[in-house]
C-alpha cells in the first residue's frame, strides 16, 4: 500500500505542475528540500508522499521543455510551415496507409535546417509523413529528406482530434512533411538504429507471416489476426473496429495489457506443467513476457502490463506477500518516472483505473456472487457427482468473470465518458465471450509458432485456419453485441446542467465541406449535410459522437456534391438517421415543437446546369430567431429568391461559397437584413475563398461576421431569453437581438 500512496502523490504533483506550466522549476525543487529538511525532524507518510509530488512535479517541469517546439511557437503561426531539410534516423516501422504509397513514422533528429531555428535540436523527434514515395523505409534507416516543418494548430471543431496535444504528450516536438512530387528522399545508411529494436520487429514481421500462413487469401481477417496478436497497425474495415468499440471490447481488438497478461497466464500454465522450481518459471517466462513486449512494438500499455506482472510475480523471491497495490504502485512509479507525459494518456489512466478497480470491487462482487459457485450448504462434499463438480467448476468459471467484467466496468465507465463519450453496458456480457476468444485465439497462435519453429508447416496451417475460424467468430460475436439495442451509448454529464438551447453548430471543413449539426431543446439531432468522407472520419464523427449523438433524428441534404454529401452512406451506417426527407420550396419540416425549418428553394421542377445551382435553401425558427442557410447557394438563386418575393429576414445567414459564380449580392443582403454572417473561406478551390472586398460590405453595412477560417466551426446558442454567435477557436461570443 505505501508504493499506492507515493504514486498517488506523485500523479498529484504532475497534474500540478502540468497546469501551472510558468512556475519556475526552481521552486519545485525548493518545495523538494523543504520537505526532505521536515523529514528529517519528524519522517512521516505525509511527508514522504509531498516529497514525492515536489520531486514528480520538477521532472515534469524539466522533461516538459522542448527547444524545437519553443522555437517553431516563437518563429511559425499555429498550422503554419516552414521548409526544411531533415536528417536522422527513423525510430520505428513505418505505418503505411491505404493506399500503400504514403507513410508515417517518428524519426529521431540528428540535423534540422530550417530559418527559424537558432538553437541545435538534435535529439528531438518528429513524426514523418512522406507522400508519394516507395523506397522500402523500415526501422533503423538513416534519412535525409526535403519538405515541410510544420506546427500544427488546434482544434477547429468540437470533439475534433487535438494534435498538438497529442504530439505534446508523445514526445513529439512537430510534424513533417514531405511529398515525392517536390521533395526529395535518400536513405543514407541501413541499420543506425538500436539492434535489440531492429530484432523485435524483425521477429514481428517473421510471426506476423507464420501465423497467417494459407490464411492470407482473407485478408481482413489475416489482418485481424495479426492485430489481435501482435498488435499490428494494419487497415482494418472501419465496420470490424466500430463493432469491437460499441460491444466494449475493443481491448482484445488491438495489444494491451490484457494480452500481456493471457500470454503470462499461458506461460505460466505451460511451465507449471513441467513441474518446474518458481524461480526456475520466473527466469524463463519474464525475459519471453518482455520479449513478447518488444515484439508487439513497446505499447506503453503492454510495458505497463509487463512490469505489473514482474512486480507480482518476483515477490516470492523476496519473502514478499504479493500485492495488487503495491505492484500496481510500483509499476506507476517506474512508468511516470520515465516519462511523466504517460498520466495524461488515456491508456495509462484506463488500464490503472481499471486495475484498481478490480483490487478494490472484485472480492465484493466475488462475495455477491458466491451462491452462483456453491451447491447446496447442506451436502457434504464427499457426496458431489462428477457431474455436480464439472457443473460447479463452470458456474465457478462464470462467476469469476463476471465479477471481473462487473469490477472493470465500473472502474473504467468514469474514464471512458471523460475521453471518449460513450459507455458499454453490453461488454460485460460481450468479454465473457470475446476474452476467452481472443486467448484462444493467442494460444493457437504460439501453438502455430512452434509448429513452425519445428519445421511442421503443414500442422501450423492447421492451427492458422482454426485461428482464421476464431477470429471470424470474434468479428461476428463482436458485431452481434453491437447490435443489441442500450448495449452501448454515447453520454456527456455536461449535459445535466447545461440548459434547454438549442444549439446549431457550423462545422469547419476544407475545401468546401459543409456540415450544420442542430440539437434541439428536448434533445433531437439533425444534420443538414454530411461532408466529405475524409471530413466525416476526421470531424463530422467525432463531433457528434462527443456531443453526443447515438442516433440521428433526421438527414437533410441541401444538394449533391461530393464535399456536401459524400460521407450519407457512413452517417447512415453510423448514425442511421430516423428521417432523411427531400424538401422543394414552401414545404416546412417540423424538428420538434417550437423548431422548425421552412424550405425556400428550389421551386418544384426546378433545373439548372451547375450542382451550386439547384442546392436547397433552408429557414429555421427557434424561439423568434430566424436563420438562414444558403448553402452553396450563388448569383443565380440569389436572384431568384428576390424575384420570388418570399420573407428572406434573418438574424444570422449561414453560407456557403459557389463553386464559380458570385454569391453575397449586395441586394440579397439587404433583403434578409442579418445581424450576423457566417462564412467559409477556403483557400482551396479559389471560387470558395472570400474576398476581402466583400468582407468591408459587411462591415459597413455594420454587420457582425464569421469569417470560419479563423473562427474555425461557429456555435450559435438559442436560450429562451438570449441567442449568441461564439467561434470555437476565437472564443469571443455576440448577442444577436431577436426579431
Amino acid at each position: 500500500m505505501p508504493l499506492m500512496i507515493l504514486a498517488l502523490a506523485a500523479c498529484a504533483g504532475i497534474a500540478i505542475a502540468d497546469a501551472l506550466p510558468r512556475w519556475p522549476a526552481w521552486s519545485w525543487l525548493a518545495a523538494a528540500a523543504g520537505v526532505a529538511v521536515l523529514m528529517k525532524r519528524k519522517p512521516s507518510r505525509p511527508a514522504l508522499a509531498a516529497l514525492g509530488a515536489a520531486v514528480f512535479a520538477f521532472a515534469h517541469h524539466a522533461g516538459d521543455r522542448d527547444p524545437l517546439r519553443e522555437q517553431l511557437a516563437a518563429g511559425v503561426r499555429q498550422g503554419g510551415a516552414v521548409p526544411a531539410v531533415l536528417t536522422g534516423v527513423i525510430a520505428d516501422a513505418p505505418e503505411p496507409d491505404a493506399s500503400g504509397r504514403n507513410f508515417s513514422f517518428p524519426i529521431n533528429v540528428e540535423r534540422l535546417e530550417a530559418g527559424i531555428l537558432r538553437e541545435a535540436v538534435s535529439g528531438s523527434q518528429l513524426y514523418v509523413h512522406v507522400r508519394g514515395f516507395a523506397p522500402g523505409l523500415r526501422y533503423g534507416d538513416r534519412i535525409s529528406l526535403t519538405g515541410l516543418l510544420r506546427r500544427p494548430g488546434p482544434p477547429r471543431n468540437p470533439g475534433e482530434f487535438d494534435l498538438p496535444s497529442f504530439l505534446r504528450r508523445q514526445g513529439y516536438s512537430a510534424e513533417f512533411e514531405a511529398t515525392g512530387s517536390s521533395d526529395r528522399l535518400t536513405v543514407l545508411q541501413h541499420d543506425a538504429g538500436w539492434p535489440v529494436m531492429a530484432a523485435a520487429l524483425g521477429a514481428r514481421e517473421w510471426i506476423g507471416e507464420a501465423v497467417t500462413a494459407d490464411i492470407t487469401d482473407d485478408p481482413d481477417l489475416a489482418a485481424t489476426v495479426r492485430a489481435m496478436v501482435l498488435g499490428t497497425r494494419e487497415k482494418t474495415p472501419a465496420e470490424v473496429e466500430d463493432a469491437f468499440i460499441a460491444s466494449g471490447t475493443m481491448h482484445v481488438f488491438a495489444v494491451s495489457g490484457l494480452h500481456v497478461a493471457m500470454f503470462c497466464a499461458i506461460l505460466w500454465g505451460v511451465l507449471r506443467m513441467l513441474r518446474l522450481p518458481h524461480g526456475w518459471i520466473l527466469a524463463i517466462a519474464l525475459p519471453l513476457v518482455f520479449f513478447y513486449v518488444f515484439v508487439t512494438g513497446l505499447r506503453p500499455s503492454a510495458w505497463r502490463a509487463a512490469v505489473m506482472a514482474a512486480a507480482v510475480m518476483s515477490a516470492p523471491l523476496f519473502n514478499r506477500e504479493s500485492s495488487l497495490f503495491n505492484g500496481l504502485g510500483g509499476a506507476a512509479l517506474l512508468l511516470l518516472g520515465w516519462d511523466t507525459q504517460q498520466l495524461f494518456q488515456p491508456g495509462f489512466t484506463l488500464s490503472f483505473g481499471v486495475l484498481l478497480a478490480l483490487a478494490i470491487f472484485h472480492p465484493v462482487f466475488r462475495r455477491w456472487l458466491r451462491p452462483l459457485r456453491e451447491a447446496d450448504p447442506f451436502l457434504p462434499r464427499q457426496l458431489y457427482s462428477r457431474r455436480l463438480s464439472f457443473w460447479l467448476k463452470i458456474r465457478g468459471f462464470l462467476a469469476d468473470s463476471l465479477s471481473v467484467s462487473m469490477a472493470s466496468m465500473l472502474g473504467s465507465a468514469l474514464l471512458m465518458i471523460h475521453y471518449f463519450s460513450i459507455i458499454t453496458p453490453i461488454g460485460i456480457i460481450a468479454n465473457l465471450f470475446l476474452v476467452g476468444l481472443s486467448l484462444a485465439i493467442l494460444a493457437v497462435a504460439c501453438a502455430s509458432l512452434a509448429a513452425t519453429a519445428l519445421g511442421l508447416p503443414l500442422v501450423s496451417f492447421c492451427f492458422n485456419n482454426c485461428n482464421w475460424l476464431l477470429a471470424l467468430t470474434s468479428v461476428k460475436t463482436a458485431q452481434f453485441f453491437a447490435a443489441v439495442p442500450g448495449g452501448h451509448f454515447h453520454c456527456d454529464v455536461s449535459r445535466l446542467w447545461r440548459g434547454d438551447p438549442c444549439e446549431i453548430t457550423v462545422l469547419d471543413l476544407d475545401s468546401g465541406g459543409a456540415t450544420v449539426h442542430v440539437d434541439t431543446p428536448g434533445g433531437r439531432h439533425w444534420l443538414i449535410d454530411t461532408g466529405g468522407k475524409r471530413h466525416f472520419l476526421r470531424t463530422v464523427r467525432p463531433h457528434l459522437s462527443r456531443t453526443p449523438v447515438n442516433r440521428l433524428d433526421g438527414l437533410l441534404l441541401s444538394h449533391r456534391d461530393a464535399y456536401h454529401t459524400g460521407a450519407v452512406a457512413d452517417v447512415q451506417r453510423v448514425f442511421r438517421p430516423l428521417r432523411e426527407p427531400s424538401l422543394t420550396a414552401g414545404r416546412e419540416l417540423l424538428l420538434e415543437a417550437g423548431v422548425r425549418v421552412r424550405c425556400l428553394f428550389p421551386p418544384q421542377g426546378w433545373k439548372a446546369g451547375a450542382a451550386d445551382d439547384r442546392c436547397a435553401v433552408f429557414l429555421l425558427e427557434c424561439r423568434r430567431t430566424r436563420i438562414l442557410f444558403m448553402n452553396d447557394a450563388g448569383f443565380v438563386i440569389e436572384k431568384a429568391l428576390l424575384e420570388s418575393g418570399a420573407d428572406l429576414r434573418a438574424d444570422i445567414l449561414v453560407k456557403g461559397r459557389h463553386g464559380n459564380d458570385y454569391s453575397g449580392l449586395p441586394e440579397f443582403i439587404n433583403a434578409v437584413r442579418p445581424q450576423t454572417v457566417i462564412f467559409t473561406n477556403s483557400d482551396f478551390p479559389a471560387g470558395e475563398s472570400a474576398g476581402e472586398a466583400w468582407k468591408h460590405m459587411l462591415e459597413g453595412k455594420s454587420i457582425s461576421f464569421f469569417d470560419q477560417s479563423r473562427s474555425g466551426a461557429v456555435i450559435i446558442r438559442i436560450d429562451p431569453g438570449a441567442t449568441s454567435v461564439r467561434g470555437f477557436c476565437e472564443g469571443a461570443e455576440r448577442e444577436v437581438r431577436r426579431m
